[in-house]
């Protein structure tokens, strides 16, 4: 049986660290139409579900879509 004995330690140069950019800020957009928030957050809360029921009626054959 044979030992072997590594005297020498190389040093190695530490990798550098990726630097982390920052994530870009967005812009707010701009009002489409400018008037009052509490309509404006009305009209974004029921847009949703009145398009799952334009859906839900095209699919059933209510509405036909014509191009």
């Amino acid at each position: 049986m044979t030992a072997v004995l590594f005297d020498e330690v190389m040093m190695v140069a530490a990798a550098p660290r990726p630097t982390v950019a920052p994530a870009p800020k967005r812009t707010p957009r701009p009002p489409l139409a400018g008037g009052d928030p509490m309509v404006d957050a009305a009209s974004r809360l029921l847009s949703i579900p009145l398009r799952h029921l334009y859906a839900a009626l095209w699919r059933v054959g209510v509405i036909e879509v014509t191009a």
